[in-house]
């Protein structure tokens, strides 16, 4: 029998039951007061009976259809990605962007990707530093201060990350560094008042480069500086009232990639590594932002909403020495917008790109950590924590 019919048997019977309640509790008789009440139990079992019923057959029913359909985890991976229809800006025919379905990538079909990632997570309850390797095994914790930590970032070496914590001062995030293992954690510089943010290693690792909202004229802008290894040097590169933010270098060290709002929305721009000879990449309403060098030197990726209200991952090809300003036609779309895809780095020397999403995050917002080839052909997803996993970085320089 159908659910829906025991459904309304089941409530008739119900209907009876009160009826025959009433009748015990109001009739006048004593011994058909005592019948009714025996009836209106009897009904009710039934009508409780006919639930059961019910909801055993449409539990039944529903296991049946499941089962006639493909497993929601069993695609195999990597998981070949829907195409965006969205257009891209590049006169060219570039990689086409991707998308995978909602399910989560099996953990044991990942390929072993070697090297080792470093990224903040709050699953433990406030901002720490982890590593694992890029296949998403032997995750560790190398933090466990008072205070938050994060956005890390691998020497050359891989012997020493630097990351910005409010360990010390709630009110200001200063630079840290400790050891690969999480050992010997010490301060880059003496504490000043002001926020110290998005650190990158130069690749002879002599420097640091980073923002701050050191105060200019009075005023707390975020400009980019460097300072050596040992925490000397202090320069500041851009000097201005526009703030300036999340600096990388290229890979032969003579010139930095940033994100700025001096011409008022945020854009991305390079400069010589000394600060000079500021010129802008993009032009566009959206936002530009976190650039990063290619290993090659040939390519930049970065993060925009400028295809809509999720930040998606885009490329452009690397500017000469003498560009002169935006290269808007040099630009096509990586990722597929319709998911935030936000602070990526380059792995593997340029054949990966890790980074955060929340394509998975459902209603609940939540970040993991996804690698995928550089072509965006297929995503992997390394981190499965209902919690925020970003800002990861990739080495190959860690013993395995």
């Amino acid at each position: 029998m159908e659910p829906i019919t025991l459904y309304l048997i089941a409530a008739l019977l119900f209907v009876l039951g009160l009826a025959a309640a009433g009748g015990a509790i109001f009739g006048r008789k004593r011994g058909r007061r005592i019948a009714l009440g025996i009836s209106g139990l009897l009904l009710w079992s039934s009508a409780l009976a006919g639930c059961n019923q019910a909801n055993t057959t449409a539990t039944a029913t529903a296991t049946a259809t499941a089962t006639a359909q493909p497993s929601a985890i069993s695609t195999p991976s990597p998981v070949v990605a829907q195409t965006a229809t969205q257009p891209v800006a590049s006169p060219t025919a570039p990689p086409s962007p991707v998308d995978t379905p909602d399910q989560p990538v099996d953990q044991t079909s990942i390929p072993q990707f070697l090297g080792r990632i470093v990224f903040h997570s709050d699953r433990d309850g406030d901002l720490d530093i982890y590593s694992m390797n890029a296949d998403g095994s032997d995750l560790q914790q190398l933090t466990d201060s008072p205070g938050r930590d994060f956005e890390p970032d691998w020497s050359p070496d891989g012997s020493t990350i630097v990351f910005s914590s409010d360990r010390d001062d709630p009110t200001n995030a200063q630079l840290y560094l400790m050891d690969a293992d999480g050992s010997n954690q010490r301060p880059l510089m003496p504490f000043t008042p002001a926020d110290y943010l998005g650190a990158r290693w130069s690749p002879d690792g002599e420097w640091i480069l980073f923002h701050s909202n050191l105060e200019v004229d009075g005023v707390p802008w975020f400009n980019i500086y460097k300072v050596r290894k040992d925490g000397s040097e202090l320069t500041d590169l851009t000097g201005s009232v526009d703030n300036s933010f999340r600096p990388d270098w290229s890979p032969d060290g003579q010139r930095i990639v940033f994100t700025s709002e001096r011409d008022g929305n945020r854009e991305i721009y390079v400069m010589n590594a000394d600060g000079s000879n500021p010129v802008r990449l993009t032009d566009n309403t959206g936002d530009d932002n976190q650039p990063r060098w290619s290993p090659d030197g040939s390519q930049i990726l970065f993060e925009s909403n400028r295809d809509g209200a999720n930040m998606a991952l885009y490329l452009m090809d690397a500017p000469s020495t003498d560009v002169t300003g935006p290269q808007e036609q040099a630009i096509h779309l990586l990722s597929f917008p319709g998911f935030n895809s936000q602070s990526a780095s380059w792995a593997d020397g340029g054949k990966l790109i890790v980074y955060s999403s929340d394509r998975d995050s459902a209603l609940n917002e939540n970040w993991d950590v996804y690698i995928m080839p550089a072509d965006a052909s297929a995503i992997y997803r390394l981190t499965t924590e209902k919690h925020l996993d970003r800002f990861p970085v990739w080495t190959g320089a860690v013993a395995q």
